[in-house]
C-alpha cells in the first residue's frame, strides 16, 4: 500500500463530491421545493459523507471486490457476450441495455431494502426531512458491501465492460442519484412512466400513507409500473420526507450504530418472546 497516495486520494474523491454537490446545489436554488431548509441538516450530510467515504475506502483495501473477479472467473463471465459497438447508436444501446439491467437489480435491491430485516439499514437514507443532492450518500456504510452482493456481482457475471467504459457508467450512475435527490420543483409530466427525477423519487421518501414503499426504480419507472409499485406524480405533488416515527438519526454515532443496535433489539425480542413461550409450556 502506497500510504502517501491514500491520503491524497481519499481527499481528492471528497473535493470532487463536493464540487459535484455545490453545482446540484447551484441548480437548485433555481426553483426548491423547500427554500429554507437547515443548513444544520446539509452540514450533517457532508459530514456523513466523509465519514461514509472514509469507510468504504477501508472496505475497499481488504479485497471484498474481489468476491466479483472470483465469481467471474469460477462462472466463466461474462454470460452475456455483448457485440462490440461501432457508433454513436449503438454505445448509446448498451448503455440502455446496461442502466436498464442495473436497475432492475437495483429495483429489487432497494425493494428489499424495505422488508423488515434490511429496512434497519436503509431508514438512515428515508430519516431525511430535508431531502437534497447531499441527502445522496446518506447511507449506512453496510450500502456498499450489499451492493456489491446484489448489484455488483450480477452484473459482473451478466456483461464485462472494459476500464474506461465502466468508469463513464459509473460516473453517470453517480450524477444520476445526485439528480434524482435534488430539492428541486421539476416535474416531468408525461415523461414521468418514462424516465424518474427528482419528484419521483421524492414521493419515494415521503412518509404519507400512498406514497409508502412506491417508487423504487433509479432510472426507469418499468420496472415499478411492471411489478406494482408505480405512484404516478400529479402536478404540484412534493411532499414532506422522513419517517412514519418521525425519527431523524442527525448524529455521527448514532447513524453508524444504527442498524446494529436495532439489530440487537430484535434478536432480543424474539429470545424473549422465545423463552417465555418456553416458560409457558413447562
Amino acid at each position: 500500500m502506497d500510504w502517501f497516495s491514500a491520503p491524497l486520494n481519499f481527499a481528492r474523491y471528497v473535493l470532487t463530491a463536493f464540487l459535484m454537490y455545490g453545482c446540484f446545489i447551484i441548480f437548485e436554488r433555481l426553483r426548491p421545493v423547500e427554500p429554507h431548509q437547515p443548513l444544520s441538516h446539509v452540514w450533517f450530510n457532508l459530514r456523513w459523507y466523509v465519514f461514509y467515504t472514509l469507510v468504504s475506502f477501508a472496505l475497499q483495501a481488504t479485497g471484498i471486490g474481489l468476491i466479483v473477479t472470483i465469481a467471474q472467473n469460477w462462472l466463466g463471465a461474462p454470460l452475456i457476450d455483448l457485440p462490440i459497438p461501432s457508433n454513436p447508436l449503438s454505445y448509446g444501446l448498451i448503455a440502455l441495455l446496461y442502466f436498464l439491467v442495473t436497475d432492475f437489480f437495483y429495483y429489487w435491491f432497494h425493494r428489499w431494502q424495505h422488508t423488515t430485516l434490511l429496512w434497519e439499514q436503509h431508514k438512515f437514507h428515508h430519516s431525511d426531512v430535508s431531502l437534497n443532492v447531499t441527502s445522496t450518500r446518506r447511507v449506512h456504510w453496510l450500502e456498499d458491501p450489499l451492493l456489491l452482493l446484489f448489484l455488483g456481482l450480477p452484473m459482473g457475471l451478466l456483461f464485462k465492460f472494459n476500464g474506461v467504459a465502466l468508469g463513464i457508467l459509473t460516473f453517470i450512475e453517480i450524477l444520476w442519484l445526485q439528480y434524482i435527490h435534488m430539492n428541486l420543483r421539476l416535474n416531468l409530466g408525461w415523461l414521468s412512466p418514462v424516465i424518474t427525477g427528482p419528484q419521483y423519487h421524492r414521493l419515494h421518501h415521503s412518509f404519507q400513507e400512498e406514497h409508502l414503499d412506491k417508487n423504487f426504480a433509479v432510472f426507469f419507472p418499468i420496472w415499478d409500473i411492471v411489478f406494482g409499485t408505480y405512484y404516478h406524480p400529479r402536478p404540484g405533488e412534493f411532499p414532506a420526507t422522513g419517517l412514519t416515527t418521525e425519527e431523524n438519526h442527525n448524529n455521527l454515532w448514532k447513524a453508524n450504530l444504527l442498524p446494529f443496535r436495532e439489530w440487537f433489539s430484535f434478536l432480543s425480542s424474539k429470545l424473549s418472546s422465545y423463552k417465555n413461550k418456553k416458560n409457558e409450556l413447562f
